[in-house]
């Protein structure tokens, strides 16, 4: 069986590398060729989402500085099988739109969710058939008063722009999300080039090598983080009048199911060692036992994602082994015994070494022949920790930790709580350095 899963893990990673890399350009290269169709940026637009307003932002200086044909499609929020959160996922989005915001130096005149009936209206605009920059000219002049919950001017721009009646949003938008499903993703705030997939500005960076190589120029950066000299001293928090101040931690939410989770292990170290800030791990079942589905168009695009983070990090990643069932149930167990008698450093160097095992080894976690070499190469002892497999307290406290995260709008990992600082997703760990750094002129 072990014999099996390595194999299986390295076939995942040539589907993974340059050589699954190149065999899909070369079918998306020759569908180009057969539809004689010229290659267009896409930009698919979620209007309820900020996400998708900044990514129209950054479209929006993208194809000032590359001459990209640009289409750009209108869809709905994603459907229940890839967002089992939306409450959640709503309440978030507009806290990351507006950290995000103002680390790239981009206006975001959003403070809470979008007014549902000032929505519906900027959709009555939007679902009309217009070229490409058009459409994302009428996508920022739209969004701006939508976000500023300013009623009388995106009324003023509707009626400039033109609408159609509220009967037709539906249909319109359900038809584009259904071509965004089939085209390969499942949500707003992506942009698609050349038969790949970039989510906002996270991923610019990535998208703009590849254009700068279609078109001939250099890279223009143009989305760059605001300079140091203006994030000046900011506290990461206050604290309320008449309570003691508790020693600053990070409280890192994670699963050994989340490629990104690894990412993030490999990376939370360099951020919290010069702060002198602790980190508090807290572990997690994955989603699926928890009862979110993961479609294959999501988990397809995360595991291929989750590689192209990997590479930039340089860290080892692509043979993997699902750890889904009994491999995630032994890696909790263990995850607890060491936090509860080992200390929370034995929990991380444990969580360091099976995340490494599961995404870059291909290591069975069910096996406890791997098992054992995860949990040695830790520096802990098997024989201890294999006495903890199967205690029911191990799956109460990862419910607990789910919770416990609830409670600030999250959902998904890798999570994160530093003082009033909440984010969610490892790209987030350089806003994280940066509220720190802060943090600490402010001292």
């Amino acid at each position: 069986m072990i014999i099996t899963k390595r194999l299986m893990g390295k076939a995942i990673a040539v589907w993974l590398g340059p050589t699954g890399d190149a065999a899909r350009r070369a079918v998306t290269e020759l569908r180009e060729k057969v539809t004689k169709a010229p290659r267009k940026l896409t930009l698919y637009v979620d209007v309820a989402e900020p996400w998708s307003y900044l990514t129209a932002i950054a479209t929006s200086r993208l194809i000032e500085a590359y001459p990209v044909e640009l289409d750009v499609v209108v869809v709905t929020p994603p459907a229940a099988d890839v967002d089992a959160f939306p409450i959640l996922r709503t309440k978030h989005a507009v806290r990351d739109a507006k950290q995000l915001a103002e680390y790239w130096n981009i206006d975001f005149p959003g403070k809470r969710e979008a007014d549902p009936s000032n929505v519906r209206d900027a959709a009555t605009a939007l679902i009309r058939k217009r070229p490409g920059k058009d459409q994302l000219r009428a996508v920022l002049e739209l969004c701006a008063p939508m976000w500023a919950n300013d009623k009388k001017e995106l009324a003023k721009r509707v009626g400039a722009w033109g609408f159609e009646s509220h009967g037709n949003i539906a249909p319109v938008l359900n038809g584009n999300y259904y071509e965004l499903r089939k085209a390969g993703h499942y949500q707003g705030g992506m942009l698609s080039y050349g038969g790949e997939w970039y989510w906002g500005i996270d991923r610019l960076p990535y998208l703009e090598e590849v254009l700068a190589k279609d078109f001939g120029v250099p890279v223009k950066h143009v989305v760059e983080a605001r300079p140091e000299a203006e994030r000046g001293a900011e506290k990461i928090y206050e604290v309320p009048e008449g309570k003691t101040a508790q020693p600053l931690q990070c409280e890192m939410w994670f699963s050994f199911r989340s490629p990104y989770s690894y990412l993030a292990l490999e990376q939370i170290e360099a951020v919290l060692a010069p702060h002198n800030v602790p980190l508090v791990l807290r572990a997690v079942a994955p989603m699926v036992t928890r009862g979110v589905p993961l479609p294959s168009v999501k988990r397809t695009y995360i595991v291929r994602d989750a590689k192209r983070e990997a590479d930039r990090l340089h860290v080892p990643f692509g043979e993997v082994c699902d750890p889904l069932g009994a491999g995630t149930d032994n890696c909790i167990a263990i995850a607890y015994w060491a936090s509860e008698t080992q200390g929370q450093p034995a929990l991380l160097a444990f969580a360091k070494s099976a995340l490494r095992a599961i995404w870059s080894e291909a290591r069975d976690m069910a096996e406890y022949v791997d098992l054992k070499y995860v949990v040695e190469r830790a520096g802990l002892s098997w024989e201890q920790a294999k006495e903890s497999l199967a205690k029911p307290e191990a799956a109460k406290w990862a419910s607990a930790n789910t919770t416990d995260m609830a409670v600030f709008s999250l959902w998904g990992v890798p999570s994160f709580k530093c003082g009033d600082f909440v984010a969610w997703g490892q790209d987030r760990l350089p806003l994280l350095a940066d509220r720190l750094r802060r943090n600490a002129l402010s001292a």
